[in-house]
């Protein structure tokens, strides 16, 4: 889509100016025709880079909370527009206020919600703007933004679950660095001190946490450096598109964890597949939908060839066979039963909320589950670290006599 500036005069003379989307500079004249104003000028806006830091941005809870208020406010009567102002004059970020401003302005110029949200397609995802398209479409855009809320608080619980079940772990494992840095910098230096005085040779161990500490407390800059290094390698591997898949079969191989994530895409699948039915949307277009907002690459992958199945006749349980580890018998079973019986999207509702209490249980226990693994990586940091230097103490005697 691309945006256009014009200025229209009406029969008094009076003029009129503001911008219009559309794929080209015909439609938009077509468009504009419509008001039954004389056309000045119509210009492309040629577009800006625009640094991320630029760009408007609504967190999930943000979007749910935008998505409940215009399901809401339309229900009451209230029109698309109107509803946009009052979100409008709420929120306080400027950039988010004036996204809001620019789409008023796209639907004045009598271009759908739908395509007015597809400008900013990196804060709405193309499950959001295909079901409000929907919507607009059927006339019950009302209730296709209820199912979207629905669609959006689940999520948003789920995402919450995830993230609360690793904050223990973090916690844990900080605190535990922390308190092995603060003794690498503070009393490491004071006992070497006391090492270096005896001129003797010192166990291995106690050596290389000496070698470690020099560098901390002399040359930090160096440390730093050596961190930023290994986080942006570290990233630019998780980035790597050739490397995703062997990452992520890794990952899925992990006790617990590798279970959570099953359970977490399988959730997040089940309960999209359910928004798109209610909306109307085929099972192929959903399945292209899903693999579009998926960011596992397997999930993706084995979508897109049930979407492939699906298209040549196949029935959607029986397109994720073969799949076992990512897709439970459990699941195949249950959507080919609500195929045959035309109940998928109660399948696929039940599903959702099995696969979500599946992750919540999951969630409640993990901390318990890593806590052995915690105190064992806990013990082995700080007693390595302690070890070394209680080490050379009780050998003093023999390192003296030598």
């Amino acid at each position: 889509m691309t945006n256009f500036h014009y200025t229209l005069s009406s029969i008094s003379g009076t003029h009129q100016e503001g911008e219009i989307s559309a794929s080209n500079r015909e439609i938009a004249l077509r468009k504009l025709r419509k008001k039954d104003q004389i056309i000045i000028s119509l210009e492309e806006i040629k577009k800006s880079r625009t640094w991320f830091w630029q760009k408007p941005k609504l967190s999930l809870e943000e979007k749910l909370l935008f998505t409940s208020y215009m399901a809401t406010m339309i229900k009451v009567g209230i029109t698309i527009k109107e509803a946009l102002h009052i979100i409008m004059s709420q929120t306080k970020k400027e950039k988010n206020r004036e996204m809001y401003k620019k789409i008023i302005e796209m639907i004045q110029n009598g271009q759908s919600l739908a395509l007015s949200l597809k400008q900013y397609d990196f804060i709405f995802s193309e499950l959001f703007i295909n079901m409000i398209a929907s919507g607009e479409e059927s006339g019950n855009l009302a209730q296709i933004l209820e199912y979207l809320a629905v669609q959006l608080e689940k999520e948003y619980d789920l995402r919450k679950k995830i993230i609360s079940a690793f904050i223990y772990p973090a916690v844990i494992i900080s605190i535990t660095m922390l308190l092995a840095v603060g003794m690498v910098i503070f009393i490491m230096p004071r006992i070497t001190k006391i090492f270096i005085s005896l001129k003797v040779k010192l166990p291995l161990p106690t050596r290389v946490l000496i070698g470690f500490s020099n560098l901390l407390t002399h040359q930090p800059y160096i440390v730093i450096f050596g961190v930023i290094i290994f986080i942006v390698t570290i990233k630019a591997i998780l980035k790597a598109k050739s490397l995703r898949p062997s990452l992520e079969r890794t990952v899925f191989h992990i006790p617990v964890f590798g279970r959570l994530l099953v359970y977490a895409n399988l959730a997040r699948i089940s309960r999209l597949l359910h928004s798109l039915l209610q909306t109307g949307i085929p099972i192929t277009r959903g399945l292209d939908i899903i693999g579009n907002t998926l960011s596992s690459t397997m999930y993706k992958k084995i979508i897109y060839e049930s979407r492939d199945k699906v298209e040549q006749g196949g029935r959607l349980g029986e397109s994720f066979d073969g799949n076992e580890k990512l897709f439970p018998q459990l699941m195949t079973k249950m959507l080919f039963i609500g195929e045959k019986t035309g109940s998928l999207e109660l399948t696929t509702e039940h599903l959702a909320e099995m696969y979500e209490k599946n992750v919540d249980n999951l969630t409640k226990n993990l901390s318990v589950l890593l806590e052995p693994l915690l105190l064992v990586f806990m013990g082995a940091l700080v007693g390595g670290i302690a070890l070394s230097i209680i080490l050379p103490i009780y050998q003093l005697p023999n390192l003296i006599s030598r």
